[in-house]
């Protein structure tokens, strides 16, 4: 391959790996109980109601996440746009990345609940334009307490790669993570997937709560304490909007993440 060319690709997977640890956190505090057995619950994402949704079609927070089946015979179907803006110093120069997210949150827990093990989370996708240089994508789950205050870490997963990472019809993806977490009773949980791309405005479609394109989310719990929905609270549901990795990321240790760029263009120079 010409140097030029193979430069182009790995300037590439570099930005996707900045933009990647831009948008998620450091792994969760271990949850405390011992002695308990773990089942496992497949929490579906429905789209009881839109509760929130950006001017510039970024940014999606829908009711809910629960253990009731696909409520709709054919997919919901929401378009995302990757225009939240992400910058990075690579090098000589600032490049820029871009996001759009979609969650989906639970109703205030009943009790504590504590999810150990490997959750499995699914989401189908697609897109209609063409391909970036590079895109990727994140799934994870954060929590926000009742007075819509981020708690703790998002625990998370993700994968990037050349090119377009979707196709042009709905395929499910799905990525493990480790979890061992306890959320606290009367807290609320969300479900989350950022998708990124190196090109400003980049489309693509999530599909959910149909059998047909059940995206969900399968948890090793010791219980599932997610009553059936109400009306949650705006200041929660405003918080969640920006989800919690968006939050963590701005705290980030910027020093780190330059050390980090530092070492993977010093190992591309040599």
């Amino acid at each position: 391959m010409p140097r030029s060319l193979d430069r182009q690709g790995s300037y590439a997977t570099l930005l996707l790996a900045v933009l990647l640890a831009l948008i998620v956190a450091v792994p969760v505090a271990h949850a405390q109980d011992s002695g308990s057995e773990t089942v496992l619950s497949k929490m579906s994402f429905h789209m009881y109601s839109l509760v929130y949704s950006s001017s510039n079609s970024s940014i999606f927070v829908y009711n809910g996440a629960d253990t009731n089946p696909p409520t709709y015979s054919s997919p919901p179907t929401v378009a995302v746009s990757c225009s939240v803006r992400q910058s990075a110093q690579v090098w000589f120069s600032e490049i820029d990345a871009w996001l759009g997210g979609v969650s989906w949150i639970t109703q205030p827990l009943a009790e504590d609940m504590t999810i150990r093990g490997s959750v499995s989370m699914t989401v189908w996708m697609s897109t209609p334009d063409p391909a970036p240089a590079a895109s990727g994508y994140v799934f994870g789950i954060s929590e926000v307490d009742s007075m819509g205050t981020p708690v703790g870490e998002p625990i998370y997963q993700y994968y990037y790669g050349y090119g377009n990472v979707f196709s042009g019809s709905a395929t499910p993806f799905t990525l493990v993570f480790s979890a061992d977490q306890t959320y606290t009773k009367g807290n609320i949980i969300g479900f989350f997937v950022i998708v990124g791309s190196t090109t400003q405005g980049w489309r693509y479609q999530v599909y959910f709560d149909s059998p047909s394109a059940n995206s969900s989310a399968e948890l090793p719990v010791l219980t599932v304490p997610v009553p059936e929905f109400s009306q949650i609270g705006i200041a929660i549901v405003f918080t969640l909007t920006v989800f919690s990795s968006y939050v963590m990321a701005r705290r980030r240790n910027s020093r780190r993440l330059r050390q980090t760029i530092g070492k993977s263009i010093g190992s591309y120079a040599t």
